[in-house]
Order: structure tokens, then sequence, then C-alpha cells
């Protein structure tokens, strides 16, 4: 009730005519009988208080004077005073009581009724104006808590984003030097607890002393262009090498002169190791698509000469030189095509043939060769348990990785020593941190004592033609053939080794339900053609064809030659007919898996033998097609031609010319 004015008369009708005058004129007026009555209303609300002089002068006005003293910063209640218009001088208690009301409007009696309601409007007017101003600071004074308290939550929920993303803030005074950071900031550098200070130069004593001058010259850059924004190694309070980015902005004060430097600091180490990861993946996808181009061709030009040592070797049987230098000349054909293999295994393009393979068996099989191979300084351990489920992985293939490896051991191990194999089975949740698919895998382990690596060389342990053997003793193409194994298989290959204590190789491998299979039988002599069967035989390298053909015909079969897919097509529809087909895969124009659909798609499910130097597994070979990589020897043609034969129809499928 701000616009009500309250009267303190006690003597005569001055409160009642006031009052009177007030109401006539639409002003609310409240008559309080005494001060005490007077207070109590003001603690109401009240616009104005009228009283007499003399009732100030009559009993204790401390009650009054309190209420005055304490009233808000903003408000000064206006008095209006009725002086009893007397000559003498007013006592000295008057004037102080007077003085303790404030704001006080003397009006000196008697008075015109005009001048009464003028001064009682205007105290109104003023008294509004003081709740106007009431208003305006509890409006302001909100929003001030309103903008406090969003500026706390910007400024928490930016320390939860900064920490996050793990980054740190901070804020450098650059007169004084003094540093503000976040506990993010210092932990980045190697700090479990905040530092007293910090400043440029304690940044600058942790850039790595290589990049430390260039770091600096950053920081004298940033006065100039207001900005910092630098990528460096440090070496933190811990003595971990790591790498930082840091970024900032300088104010500037009116005279154009930096003052502050605010910005952040994060730890991008794993980024730049996961770079770094990536820079070397691309670096061995470049390599592998040349080394798999190079083993393709290399492989074309093996099978010519393989193909004819044997066909030598067949027809002078008798004559011992001949056998002799034929058997050196196939030997070493045959390390050459284990290269290739190699480097096929690396670039992840070798024609694996993947079953179920009892991982028991097959180490047992093997491992006497391995003992003669390591000598009798080194001791071959088995923990091998039973019953162990088969493993889905070429059987060719995982034998040479076991030889490779053991070889890795003995050239460790000079003095002698110990190698493990220990096979275990496991289980790869979607929580696997070796990016394996969920499911069993077959775990086989080969760990030596011998003298390891350090963390340098067992970075670039798997990379094709790294070797620590000295020039002439070692391709470097064992580990990476391994890996190439596993991660084509569908596995996976971890390397573990301490320098002075040995290594681990870990060749995870995906189990199956499948029974394990019975290796190929493998004859000394190739096996003849067993009736007169017609085999179609295209390739587009005329070496390779010729060679293949020259086999085929020295056992028995007839033979058709083509140079390409096109060529095999126009003849069947001019009405070529045949008992089996051989057909290289990677072939100009058309491959090898196309010819074989558009066969299909006439009709003809003739017996197909797939011939390939790169990679016989292409997405467009149906899964039912036979394989054989290249170069093969006379007696692996013969046997698969033998099989097709075998288990096709008793009435030959073959090719015939469709309208």
């Amino acid at each position: 009730m701000p616009d009500r004015v309250l009267i303190l008369a006690p003597r005569g009708r001055d409160a009642a005519i006031a009052a009177d005058l007030m109401r006539r004129h639409d002003v609310s007026a409240v008559v309080c009988a005494d001060q005490q009555t007077l207070v109590e209303q003001l603690r109401s609300g009240a616009g104005a208080v009228v009283l007499t002089e003399e009732a100030l002068a009559t009993g204790d006005v401390g009650e009054l004077s309190g209420w005055v003293a304490a009233q808000p910063a903003w408000a000064d209640i206006p008095f209006i005073v009725l002086a009893n218009g007397a000559r003498t001088p007013r006592t000295k208690l008057a004037t102080q009581r007077l003085g303790e009301l404030g704001n006080v409007v003397l009006l000196e009696r008697p008075l015109h009724a005009e001048a009464m309601l003028g001064a009682v409007r205007s105290a109104l007017k003023a008294r509004a104006r003081q709740y106007e101003v009431r208003d305006a600071a509890d409006t302001l004074e909100r929003a001030v808590v309103d903008r406090t308290r969003e500026l706390e939550t910007a400024r928490d929920s930016l320390e939860i984003a900064l920490d996050a993303a793990g980054m740190g803030s901070w804020d450098i005074d650059l007169l004084t030097g003094e540093a503000h950071r976040t506990l993010r900031h210092d932990e980045i550098f190697g700090y479990a607890e905040a530092l007293p200070t910090w400043n440029v130069e304690a940044f600058l004593r942790h850039v790595d002393a290589a990049q430390r001058d260039a770091v600096a010259a950053a920081f004298g850059r940033a006065m100039d262009t207001g900005s910092l924004d630098i990528e460096c190694s440090i070496v933190s309070a811990t003595g971990s090498h790591r790498w930082i980015i840091a970024k900032g902005r300088v104010r500037y004060d009116a005279d154009g002169t930096a003052i502050r430097m605010t910005g952040v600091v994060s730890d991008v180490t794993d980024r730049k190791d996961a770079d770094a990861q990536l820079a070397q993946a691309q670096k061995m996808d470049a390599i592998g698509q040349l080394t798999g181009g190079v083993a393709h061709d290399f492989n074309n030009l093996l099978t010519p000469i393989v193909g004819s040592l044997d066909l030598v070797r067949r027809r002078h049987k008798d004559d011992e030189r001949t056998q002799r230098m034929v058997g050196g000349a196939l030997q070493a054909a045959e390390k050459a095509a284990i290269l290739t293999q190699r480097l096929l295994a690396f670039a992840r393009r070798q024609a694996l043939q993947p079953r179920a393979v009892d991982i028991g068996a097959l180490i047992d099989g093997i491992v006497d060769l391995i003992r003669r191979s390591l000598g009798p300084s080194i001791a071959v351990v088995l923990e091998v348990p039973r019953y162990l489920p088969s493993a889905r992985v070429d059987p060719n293939q995982l034998e040479l990785a076991l030889l490779n490896l053991a070889i890795n051991a003995r050239d460790a191990m000079p003095g002698g020593g110990t190698l493990t194999l220990t096979v275990v089975d496991v289980v790869a949740d979607e929580r696997d941190a070796h990016g394996l698919k969920p499911g069993g895998y077959i775990q086989l382990v080969a760990s030596d004592t011998g003298v390891g690596m350090d963390r340098a060389t067992l970075a670039r342990a798997t990379e094709p033609f790294f070797s620590t053997k000295g020039v002439g003793k070692g391709t470097g193409l064992g580990l990476s053939m391994v890996h190439g194994l596993a991660a084509q298989s569908g596995g996976t290959l971890r390397l573990a080794s301490e320098p002075g204590v040995g290594t681990a190789v870990e060749l995870w491998l995906p189990a199956t339900d499948e029974p394990a299979a019975d290796p190929d039988e493998r004859h000394a002599e190739p096996v003849a053609a067993r009736h007169a069967a017609t085999v179609l035989l295209v390739d587009d390298e005329d070496l390779v064809r010729s060679a293949t053909a020259d086999m085929l015909r020295d056992i028995g079969y007839t033979v058709v030659e083509m140079a390409s897919a096109s060529q095999v097509l126009v003849a069947i529809r001019a009405g070529l007919e045949a008992d089996a087909l051989v057909s290289d895969y990677l072939m100009p124009g058309m491959t090898g898996g196309q010819l074989i659909q558009e066969l299909r798609a006439f009709g003809s499910r003739i017996p197909t033998l797939l011939v390939t130097g790169y990679a016989a597994a292409g997405d467009d070979v149906p899964a039912d097609v036979k394989r054989l990589a290249k170069p093969f020897r006379q007696v692996d043609l013969a046997a698969r031609i033998d099989d097709l034969l075998r288990l096709s129809s008793p009435i030959p499928a073959r090719l015939r010319s469709v309208n």
C-alpha cells in the first residue's frame, strides 16, 4: 500500500480535518492514534506521513526513529510535519527529533488546504519513484543472479565438455606471467596435482628439445598474430613422451598491448599413434599390391619351368645325371614358389584352401621336421591338449607358417634354448581388443627363450623384407607371411617380446565344428588318364598354356588350347565338346570366374578346375569350383583332373553348343 498517507495528530480535530481533506481529493488516508500505531502501519506500507510537531514533542519517539533508520537502502519515506508557527526557536530536542526523521517537509500552521494537498501529492510522487527504483533494483539483481547462474552453468558445462574431450584450459597474464589452469591441463603434463605456478617457460621446459626453439618462436609470433596453434612432442613429468596440441587467443588493451592469452591444450598421442598405424597400413597395402602383382607374374613364369622340368624328369628316368640336374632345378623352382607364397601371404592374395584342420595332429605330423630343422641344442616342447575343436585354415600354409616361426626361433637362440608350442581354444566376445569377430578361436602360441626384440624392432617385425639376420640370411617375409595367413583366415597375429627374455608369437585362427579333413593323398607319379577324355584349356599366357597342355597330353588327355574366355564361348556356340575345363583365373576381358558363370547360365555343369598365380577365390568364382595354385607340379595337376572326372556324372557333362 505505497499510496496511502498516515496521519498522526493527537490534539484537537487536526487529524480528522486532514483525513477528510485527503479523502475528498481521492487520497487514501489512515489516522493513527499514537506513535506505536503509526509504526505498525508503516510496517504495512505507506507513501507519506503527516504528523504535527507536538506529536514529536511528547512521548518516546525511539521506536519511530528506529524504524526510519532501518529502512532499506532504496527507501526514504517523506514526513510532512505541521509546525506550530511559534515565533520562539525550537528546542534542541525538537530539532534532534526532526533530524532523526530524515526526509522532512515543514508546513507552518495555519496553512491553506491546497498547500497541504500539494505537499502530500509531491511526497507520494517521490515515494512512488522510490518504489520504482526498488523494483528496478530487484529486476537488475534477479538478472544478475540469473546471469551469474547461467555463467556458472556454462563454465561447468565447458569444464565437463573439455574434460570429456581430454582438454585442459589455461589463461596466462602476459604482464605478470601468472597462469591459471584446470587440473586436466597439469595432468596432461604428467602431474597428479595442480602445480602452484606455471608460465610459458614452464611449458617450454617440457617441450622436446628438438622442437623447443620452433615452439618458442610460435609463442612469439602469437603476440603479433593474435592466435597460437602448435602441435609438438613433450616429455611429461613421469618421463613419458606425449604429443599435444595447444591453441590460444591473445587479448589486447586499448593501446594494442598484448595482456592475456587464453586457450586449451589436449593430448593427441593416441591420434598420432593411429595416424602412424594408418600410414603404416597404407604403406603395407601398397607394398602388398606390388608384391602380389610381382608374385602373380613370377608364378606364371615358374609354371612352365616346373612343368617342363617334370616332363624332362619323366622322359629321362634312366639318365642319372639328367635326374640329378632336373631334381636340383625343381628344388630351386620349389624354393622360388615358396618365396612367392610368402609374398602372396603377406599381400593376403594367396589362393588359400581352408578346411577343418586338427591342429594337434598337424603339429604331430610336422614336429619331427621342426626338431631336425632346429638341431639338438634347442628343445621343442608341445603343450597341446586333446579333443580341441578344429581350426579353419589352409593346412599347407599353416605348416609353412610353423616352419617359419621355428626357423625364426632358432635364429633367436644361437646358443640353444627352448621352443614351446602351445595350443588352446579361446572365445572372443564383442569387446575383444584384437579386432576379432565374436566366436571361438584356436590360439597357437610359439614362444622361445631367445634374445628377444626391443620396441622398435617389434613394431616393424611383420613388415615385409624387414630382417635383423643380416644380408643373405633371411628374406624378411617369415612373420609377414604368418601375419597375412592369420588375417586372410579370419584370425589375427600378436607379438610379445622382451630383450633377453624371448619372444611369443600368438596365431589366432577361427574354430569350427566341422570334423577335421584327412590330408590329401600325394602320389609319387602323376595319375594317368583313366579313359580317353578331352580337356579344354584356356590361359592367356602362351608359355603357361603350352606347358600345361604338354603335362596333360603326357598322361593321356586330349587337350584343346584357347587363349581367352571369349574364344571358349565362341567355340562352344560352334559345337565344341569337352569332358573338363581347366581355366586360368586372371585373364583380359573376362576372368575365369565369369567364364564359369556364363557356362552355367547356358546350363552346363562341366567339371572345372581353376588355376591361378594370384587370387583364385575371387568374388565371381562359385564356391564349388576346384582350385589349383600356380606353379603346380604335373602330379598335382593330374590328381585334380582325375578327381574332377571321377566325381562327375557317369555320363560326361560335356560342353555343348546352345542355341
